[in-house]
């Protein structure tokens, strides 16, 4: 690792010293405590720091030596217990449930049935409504527009073409209709998405956890199952996205891996990337009508910092642009993370509530009609955010709002 030169410029930029204020938890103080042999790997404490990171990449992005820290704090995590941390159990039950993400579907019907509970009786300062408000939105737009499809992935329309479609555990399972607005909106542009059988997580949350074994283990057959395919591979969610472009890195060590995934990391195609060079054949007319929807669109940090080399800013913009019955929002100071950093809101749930409420602070102060993102723990995030703060924004993924405006 290239040396530290302490300048302080990762302190400005992250958001959990932000809230802190402590020197341990910026990238120059998580790297000055692994290079104090005595210190180094040892205790509880020193694994609480290393816990409360958002590997968001925004210490990285400004390091003038350009300096991974991600990577370096998720080696330090990999010579940690399983269990480690504050809320560590909870954070490894939520690792090994995206093991198994079939068991999400499960969590979903429990969460709606849930949700349809606090809206009836639960009182507005419980605790638990915030817990179930990941859930509330998709129960009250059923009650509005029927039922949606459970599967995330409709009968084939026939003559069009067919793209492969990785949806991630939360567009297949949690939240199907992030799925089945992907096929919907790619249909409208000639595409027939097929996910093939066999994924199952990225393993992005076993790889920032520290478990290299468990993220190749998923890397393995998420390489597998996309390999029977050929052509473009379509991912709707940010996270995933990331993490499937780092496979390749995963098997450095294995070279006949390291192929397979070189050749799945040349087929990803994000889906606002693919949007931005498949505009619509037809494009609705300006003319004149009813108001612009004010959307906010959030910038997944992943995609604002540039991991694994793409930055992915211009293009969600260009896309929400170009409709003509949307009006694009944007913070004063730039994008900001919204605290969710995949199990860091578990692992960390007070800091994790305090960046999420500051930011939904700034983005509600816009009167937006919609928060959209194309990662799905923002999703998440977004949501809990909303109902914090006692407003009622739709929180959509960037496929949602398209078909819906699109219809």
């Amino acid at each position: 690792m290239k040396a530290c030169a302490k300048c302080g410029a990762c302190s400005v930029v992250c958001p959990v010293y932000r809230v802190t204020g402590r020197e341990a938890h910026t990238a120059r103080g998580k790297i000055h405590l692994t290079q104090v042999p005595e210190l180094a790997g040892q205790g509880t404490v020193y694994e609480d720091i290393f816990s409360k990171c958002l590997l968001c990449g925004a210490c990285a992005a400004v390091c003038p030596r350009d300096i991974d820290v991600r990577r370096e704090v998720v080696a330090a995590r990999a010579a940690f217990p399983v269990i480690y941390g504050e809320h560590g159990y909870e954070k490894y039950l939520a690792r090994k449930a995206l093991a198994h993400p079939e068991t999400l579907g499960a969590l979903r019907v429990l969460g709606r049935l849930g949700a349809d509970l606090m809206t009836r009786y639960l009182p507005a300062e419980s605790g638990l409504r915030l817990r179930l408000a990941l859930f509330r939105q998709d129960v009250e737009e059923q009650v509005s527009t029927g039922p949606a499809p459970d599967n995330g992935q409709p009968a084939s329309r026939g003559s069009q073409q067919i793209l492969t479609y990785f949806p991630g555990c939360t567009g297949r399972y949690l939240f199907p209709t992030i799925a089945a607005a992907c096929h919907a909106l790619l249909a409208d542009h000639g595409y027939d998405l097929q996910a093939p059988a066999g994924l199952s997580c990225c393993g992005l949350a076993a790889l920032s956890a520290g478990d290299r074994s468990e993220a190749r283990r998923c890397a393995r057959h998420n390489i597998a199952a996309l390999a029977l395919s050929s052509g473009p591979i379509l991912v709707s969610c940010a996270s995933c996205y990331a993490h499937l472009r780092q496979y390749p890195e995963l098997f450095a060590d294995d070279e006949p891996w390291r192929h397979k995934a070189e050749a799945i990391q040349a087929r990803l195609v994000e889906l606002s990337c693919f949007l931005d060079t498949h505009p619509p054949a037809v494009s609705a007319s300006p003319g004149a009508g009813p108001p612009k929807i004010r959307i906010y669109y959030h910038d997944p940090c992943h995609f604002r910092h540039g991991l694994q080399g793409q930055q992915i800013i211009a293009e969600p913009r260009r896309v929400l642009g170009r409709h003509p019955a949307l009006e694009l929002l944007e913070l004063p100071g730039g994008s900001e993370c919204c605290g969710q950093g995949g199990l860091f809101h578990i692992s960390a749930p007070e800091i994790a509530a305090v960046i999420r409420d500051t930011l939904a602070a700034k983005v509600l102060a816009l009167a937006p009609d919609v928060i959209t993102s194309t990662c799905s723990g923002c999703l998440m995030q977004w949501r809990l955010a909303v109902e914090r703060a006692g407003s009622r924004v739709p929180v959509l993924h960037l496929a949602e709002l398209l078909a819906t405006v699109a219809e």
